[in-house]
C-alpha cells in the first residue's frame, strides 16, 4: 500500500531533520499555515497549494475559474488559521505562453485579490517538458495574526462543541457534475444524468468558487479552541484535529448541513457520504467550548454565516458517527489522498 500524503509529509520532511527549530519558527509542519513571528506581537501565516491539470481541474476550463479556485483554498488555509491575508506569490508552469489565457487568468486572480485585499508580490513562470504538457499553479499565502492568537488545531477539548460552516458535500457532487474524476467508490452516482441547468451552475460555482471564511475565522478567533479547513473530506481532516488534540469526536449524522441542491441529485445515503469524505468544500471545521456556543453563532448569524453544530469532542481517540435514531453507524474510509 503506498504512503498516503500526511505519512509522506511526516516521514520525509518533518522526521527528516528538515523541521528543525529555529528562532522566529514558531510553528513549523503540521497545521494549515506555518507561524513566523514578525515582531514581538505579531506572526507572519504561511501556506502553499498546487493545482495541476487533470488532477485539480480538467483541460479546457475556464482560467478565470481555475485562478479563482487556486486562490481561494489557499486563503481558507488562512481562515483556519485565523490570519489575515497580507500578500501572495504565484509559479507557474505552462505548457505554451498562450497569453488569451494569461488575460483571463490573471483577471480571475485579481478579482478575488482585491476582495480579500491581497495583492500578488512575486513568482515565477517556466515551461514544463512536451512529455508532461499539465498546467502547474503554485500559490503561497502570507497572512498576519496576532500573537498567540492562531487558530490550531491542537487545541479541542473534551466538551467542546463542533461546528462547521456553510454546506459540505457539495465540491464532491461537483466532481460528478463536471465530469471530474471523483475518488468515492463507483457507487458514488448522480440520481439522473441531466441536470437541470441551475444545479449545473451551482455546482460550478461550488468547486471553482469556494468562498474562504476570512471574515468568521477573525470574528471567532478568541471564542474557539481549534480549527481546520475541510479540504480532504469532513472526516480526514476532523480527524487531524482529534489526532492534534488527543482526542476522540462523535458526530451527529442528521446535523450535518447538506444543500438543497445536493438533496435533488444525490441520494441520502451519497449526500452523508459527500459530505464525510468528499472533500473540496473549503469550509471551517472547528471547536467551541459550550459557554461561548451562543455568542459564535450570533457572530456568525452577523456576518450572514451558516453554521452548525454536528457533535461534540470526547475523550479517547475515535470518531464515532451516529444516524437519527442513535444507532453508530461505521463507515469505509473513503477520505481523498493525494497520493
Amino acid at each position: 500500500m503506498s504512503a498516503s500524503e500526511f505519512e509522506i509529509i511526516q516521514r520525509y520532511f518533518a522526521e527528516s531533520g528538515l523541521d528543525f527549530s529555529r528562532q522566529g519558527v514558531e510553528l513549523g509542519i503540521g497545521d494549515d499555515a506555518a507561524l513566523l513571528t514578525l515582531h514581538q506581537d505579531s506572526n507572519l501565516a504561511i501556506s502553499m497549494d498546487v493545482l495541476v491539470e487533470n488532477v485539480h481541474f480538467p483541460e479546457g476550463a475556464d482560467p478565470a475559474l481555475i485562478a479563482n479556485r487556486a486562490l481561494a483554498v489557499n486563503l481558507s488555509d488562512l481562515a483556519a488559521m485565523a490570519a489575515q491575508p497580507l500578500c501572495f506569490t504565484l509559479g507557474l508552469v505552462l505548457a505554451e505562453r498562450d497569453e488569451k489565457w494569461l488575460e483571463h487568468f490573471s483577471k480571475g486572480l485579481l478579482a478575488l485579490a482585491k476582495k480579500f485585499n491581497c495583492p500578488l508580490v512575486g513568482g515565477d513562470t517556466t515551461k514544463c517538458s512536451p512529455e508532461s504538457a499539465n498546467t502547474s499553479i503554485s500559490i503561497q499565502v502570507h497572512g498576519i495574526c496576532s500573537k498567540n492568537k492562531a487558530s490550531l488545531r491542537s487545541g479541542a477539548n473534551p466538551g467542546d462543541k463542533i461546528y462547521v460552516s456553510g454546506k459540505l458535500g457539495d465540491g464532491a457532487i461537483a466532481l460528478l457534475s463536471l465530469d471530474l474524476q471523483s475518488h468515492l467508490p463507483d457507487s458514488f452516482q448522480l440520481q439522473n444524468s441531466e441536470l437541470p441547468e441551475s444545479c449545473k451552475q451551482y455546482f460550478s460555482d461550488a468547486y471553482y468558487r469556494p468562498q474562504p471564511r476570512i471574515a468568521l475565522a477573525l470574528a471567532i478567533r478568541e471564542l474557539i479552541t481549534s480549527s481546520i479547513d475541510i479540504s480532504d473530506g469532513l472526516l480526514g481532516d476532523l480527524g487531524h484535529i482529534t489526532s492534534a488534540s488527543n482526542c476522540g469526536a462523535k458526530l451527529i449524522l442528521a446535523e450535518l448541513p447538506v444543500s438543497e441542491s445536493a438533496r435533488c441529485c444525490v441520494s441520502e445515503d451519497n449526500q452523508v457520504k459527500a459530505a464525510l469524505f468528499g472533500g473540496d468544500d473549503y469550509e471551517l471545521c472547528f471547536t467551541v467550548p459550550p459557554v461561548h456556543c451562543a455568542e459564535v453563532e450570533k457572530i456568525a448569524s452577523g456576518l450572514g454565516e451558516e453554521l452548525s453544530c454536528i457533535g461534540e469532542i470526547v475523550g479517547g481517540n475515535q470518531i464515532s458517527c451516529f444516524d437519527h435514531s442513535g444507532s453508530e453507524r461505521v463507515f469505509e474510509n473513503h477520505s481523498y489522498q493525494h497520493f
